[in-house]
């Protein structure tokens, strides 16, 4: 397969680090739109950048926001979700919800954002419940692939983004443009950019399963994780203390 080509690439300076970057634009990047504007987000090192551009993928306005002071190894967990999103082919026909690209897990980022909260959120995706992910859209890919983890031996039913509805009883995960969030008034949702949970309920099991993961490194944080959760699955009591 032939190398993609971006429509455009963006130079600037990154309002984050001071670096003088440039950023490619690629067809399937452009799926949000704000006030008319087109809105990419770019992870770059410990930082994402937001692009706000024109119908002619003229630069309008940017800003940078960093989601957290970690390891060389976090920000590279980070910044393959966005290599693996680029690498996939444009070529498919646009559908909703739109499909997403396996992004790379990361414990430590969404353990530094959420804190013990995030056991609202592991909780419903072990017992089936559906969970709603807003925010901004290169955290959501990490935040979702996180979320995978979370089972052993099952397969989550997956909406990476979507800008229209979509019934919450087809998907365990779904991926949602900021305006959909009315919709979805009794569903837990993990919400990025305010880092809260809304709807979700307290689980002393589910904590101690997360306990001392954010003291760990990215690779270490996972291989436990995983390992842990693989534990719950084979007890005949996860059920009922869950």
């Amino acid at each position: 397969m032939s190398a993609r080509v971006p429509l455009k690439e963006i130079a600037l300076n990154c309002k984050g680090c001071g670096k003088n970057i440039s950023i490619p634009i690629y067809v399937d990047d452009l799926k949000t739109q704000v006030g008319g504007l087109w809105q990419v987000s770019y992870l770059h090192d410990d930082h994402v950048i937001t692009l706000l551009l024109d119908k002619n993928l003229s630069l309008r306005q940017h800003r940078s926001s960093t989601i957290a002071r970690s390891s060389r190894e976090e920000a590279s967990a980070r910044t393959s979700a966005v290599t693996t999103a680029q690498a996939v082919s444009t070529t498919a026909a646009a559908a909703s919800p739109l499909p997403r690209p396996e992004a790379r897990a990361s414990v430590t980022v969404l353990l530094k954002t959420f804190g013990n909260n995030l056991e609202y959120v592991m909780k419903p995706v072990m017992t089936g419940k559906t969970v709603i992910v807003v925010g901004d859209l290169a955290l959501m890919e990490i935040a979702i692939a996180t979320l995978k983890l979370f089972v052993h031996k099952k397969e989550l039913r997956i909406s990476w983004f979507t800008e229209t509805f979509v019934d919450p009883r087809d998907y365990d995960v779904i991926g949602i443009a900021q305006g959909l969030r009315d919709y979805y008034e009794s569903e837990v949702i993990l919400d990025i950019d305010n880092k809260k949970v809304s709807n979700g309920e307290e689980c002393d099991y589910c904590r101690k399963v997360l306990k001392g993961l954010e003291k760990m490194n990215e690779t270490k944080a996972v291989e436990e994780l995983q390992k842990r959760i693989k534990n719950v699955y084979r007890s005949l009591l996860w059920m009922h203390q869950i």
